[in-house]
């Protein structure tokens, strides 16, 4: 079984601050955090059925980033790099990059980190007119069938397609595992393919602003009665009741 699995190197979002007004960017670069569902899922399925299990990034080229990958137990990374993709160029530029693999399995996470637009997958397989299950929560592979239970929200649904397909995981699926030390130095050894492609994307980011909360410090003295009281009032002014 070849299965390809797409991660994203992003900003650590959890690093970005406001500075005067403006987002400050400069901040170290991560996997986007529910990739490594798809990437830790893509391993567990070459583990169990044999084949390789590719992954593929499009956008920021990150050594450190691609070789924890690798170290995962991707065999291989390919890498499409470029400035701004939008969904469509990014599905556009993992099928150039995989264009040559037989692939049997296409695994994606519900989303990024940074985007959240969880559409890659769907478009990705409607560019290769292949079925999606999207938001898969566990699956196995009986023959040339893929079968995946389908998380929806406080309920779940099973579903099955014939392979090659399309998949997104959330991160019930597994827990993605920590390298040990031989397998960082391993991952060095593993082959990074840099891929050449460029697309011209429907969508452009033309501004980012960020969401700045104004409080109003508003400081309800007085007993509980009272103080509830005033709440009620402030409130009701505000239209939030």
């Amino acid at each position: 079984m070849n299965v390809v699995a797409g991660f994203k190197v992003v900003l650590d979002d959890t690093l970005i601050k406001v500075v005067n007004g403006q987002l400050d960017f400069n901040v170290p670069l991560k996997v986007s955090n529910y990739d490594k569902n798809a990437v830790e899922e893509a391993v567990e399925l070459k583990e169990k059925y044999g084949g390789t299990a590719i992954g593929v990034t499009v956008g920021i080229d990150d050594r450190k980033s691609i070789k924890d990958m690798l170290a995962m137990g991707l065999d291989e990374v390919r890498v499409v790099k470029g400035n701004y993709f939008d969904a469509l160029s990014t599905a556009e530029a993992i099928i150039e990059a995989t264009k040559d693999v037989k692939t049997d399995l296409y695994i994606f996470a519900e989303q990024t980190t940074d985007g959240n637009t969880s559409s890659v997958p769907a478009m990705l397989a409607s560019l290769l007119d292949l079925p999606l299950l999207s938001y898969v929560k566990s699956l196995r592979i009986d023959g040339r069938k893929v079968i995946a239970e389908r998380s929806l929200g406080l309920n779940s649904e099973t579903l099955e397609a014939e392979l090659p397909a399309v998949i997104s995981v959330t991160g019930e699926i597994n827990k993605p595992r920590v390298p040990t030390v031989r397998q960082v130095l391993e991952a060095s050894k593993k082959p990074i393919k840099y891929i050449e492609f460029s697309s011209q994307p429907k969508v452009k980011i033309v501004e980012l602003n960020p969401y700045v909360v104004n409080r109003k410090r508003v400081i309800i003295e007085g007993n509980m009665k009272e103080a509830v009281d005033k709440l009620i009032t402030y409130l009701k002014e505000d239209g939030v009741l």
